[in-house]
């Protein structure tokens, strides 16, 4: 016997696929096309479930869905949830008015994956219907040729012109981080909110999260980034490879890493990156590669330079030691490439140990704590370290001629020059414990530095270079324990 409340269930499913068989629906030419369901829920349907049937052709990349209903005020409830040609995608029931789904990217409460072609279906459900409801269900189909969270993410933090502090190089039981404790206090993997909570403890703005050849994390990051609003959670990845690691930045599609495979080449993993829009950073290039580090050191046939947007120069605590970074970055300055340094903790505790997310920490001049913003400014080498906490000395480096000013990262070009010599600035504070050492195409100079008054809490030194003597031109803060501060350069071509 057919009951009222299932003959309204089928007229409206009949209603819907007329609806659907009435829209054009997005063919494969690559364009953005949407749906829209509608009807409306009466109390008799309560207690029930639907599903609409929807075709997603193969030109589909990602779906966005937007979600509304009316009778919320007086605890009317219909809850969604999504069915692919396989089965199950998720449900948010009604804790969520918009939702993506993606191969390697989904809001929470679904799963990333392959957006297949074929009938998917939306489920509706109706726990409780005080009154006639109506809905809408909106569905933005977007082609694989229109990318989408392909690259750095612009969605800010905060939104000021600043300098702002982190760590480009943590780890996660995603891949080998086992250094933190469970509740017995015994050796567990770490979790992406416990690299959260330390790094928020350490005063950062922002931490990187790269596990080994995976992004299975991001799913936690994108889960886990409304809990820290003061702190940025950052897409990462290190593709691990027999010739040498590579931090890739800024994007949640998986970048191969098997090098020598089919002819795979380190080209092949660059030139995606920059495709991706991503960050390309080498990771503790100084490293030794050997048992105990599969690939740590660089040793990558036909890198194109070009394409490394930056260097890890200090990896952790090695600053001037045998396996630090900065004398493989120097060589490559002196090459005449214009690579941004960096720094990395490369954290597999989350703070248990000794080991601290922002030791050391990376200072970025950026328009907002954002993603994209970050990866901009370190492409332009708005970028210095403190190589031992946020806390250490703050920094200014920049030159002048007449009314033209240059900042760290900048390069000065020779038919911008007017003058014999180009002035240069060094402002930085904790002056009381700290010396400046000029660092000049790769080596230590004793220029004549002229000191200036303390501005604040802030020291100034002074220096002139002839203009007509290209290379690059950076510095050091040194204390009695050692390096405290690392600059980037600024270029004179």
């Amino acid at each position: 016997m057919i009951t009222k409340p299932l003959l309204l269930t089928l007229f409206f499913c009949l209603l819907i696929t007329a609806m659907l068989m009435e829209t054009a629906l997005a063919d494969d030419r690559g364009e953005i096309h949407v749906l829209e369901l509608t009807g409306t829920i009466t109390p008799s349907e309560e207690g029930t479930y639907i599903k609409i049937p929807f075709t997603v052709p193969s030109s589909t990349g990602a779906l966005e869905i937007e979600f509304e209903y009316e009778g919320r005020r007086i605890h009317s409830e219909i809850e969604i949830g999504l069915f692919d040609p396989n089965g199950f995608r998720g449900t948010s029931r009604f804790s969520k008015s918009r939702f993506y789904l993606s191969r390697h990217r989904t809001t929470p409460s679904y799963f990333p994956g392959p957006v297949e072609p074929g009938e998917w279906h939306v489920s509706l459900g109706f726990p409780t219907i005080r009154q006639e409801s109506a809905y809408r269900v909106k569905i933005t189909m977007i082609p694989k040729s229109h990318p989408v969270y392909t690259g750095p993410d612009s969605e800010s933090l905060q939104d000021s012109l600043k300098w702002y502090k982190g760590d480009f190089h943590t780890h996660t039981g995603h891949s080998d981080a086992f250094g933190c404790h469970d509740t017995r206090g015994l050796r567990s993997p770490c979790q992406v909110y416990q690299v959260a909570e330390a790094s928020h403890r350490n005063g950062l703005d922002f931490v990187s999260i790269n596990d080994h050849n995976t992004v299975s994390h991001h799913q936690d990051i994108f889960t886990i980034q409304p809990t820290f609003p003061d702190l940025l959670l950052i897409r990462g990845q290190e593709v691990t490879t027999f010739f040498g690691h590579m931090n890739v930045i800024g994007t949640s599609e998986p970048v191969d890493f098997r090098i020598g495979y089919e002819n795979y080449t380190v080209s092949d993993i660059q030139a995606l990156s920059r495709d991706l829009g991503s960050l390309f950073v080498i990771a503790h290039p100084g490293r030794e590669t050997g048992p105990s580090c599969t690939g740590c050191g660089w040793s990558a046939e036909n890198t194109n330079f070009d394409l490394v947007d930056a260097i890890e120069i200090v990896n952790g605590t090695n600053v001037e030691t045998a396996i630090a970074g900065i004398p493989f970055w120097h060589e490559r300055l002196n090459e005449g490439y214009r690579i941004t340094g960096i720094g990395g903790s490369d954290d597999h505790g989350a703070g248990f140990g000794r080991a601290q997310p922002g030791t050391p920490t990376t200072m970025v001049y950026a328009a907002s704590l954002s993603e994209k913003d970050l990866i901009d400014s370190v492409r332009k080498g708005r970028v210095y370290l403190k190589t031992r906490a946020p806390e250490g000395p703050e920094i200014r480096f920049y030159a002048t001629m007449g009314d033209k000013r240059w900042e760290m990262g900048d390069e000065i070009r020779s038919k911008e020059l007017t003058e014999k010599e180009i002035k240069f600035f060094i402002e930085y504070s904790h002056f009381e414990e700290n010396e400046v050492e000029l660092i000049i195409n790769g080596e230590l100079v004793n220029h004549s530095l002229i000191d200036r008054n303390p501005s604040g809490h802030f020291a100034t030194k002074e220096f002139s270079h002839p203009a007509n003597e290209t290379g690059w031109i950076r510095f050091n803060l040194r204390d009695p324990e050692g390096i405290t501060v690392i600059s980037n350069p600024i270029y004179i071509r």
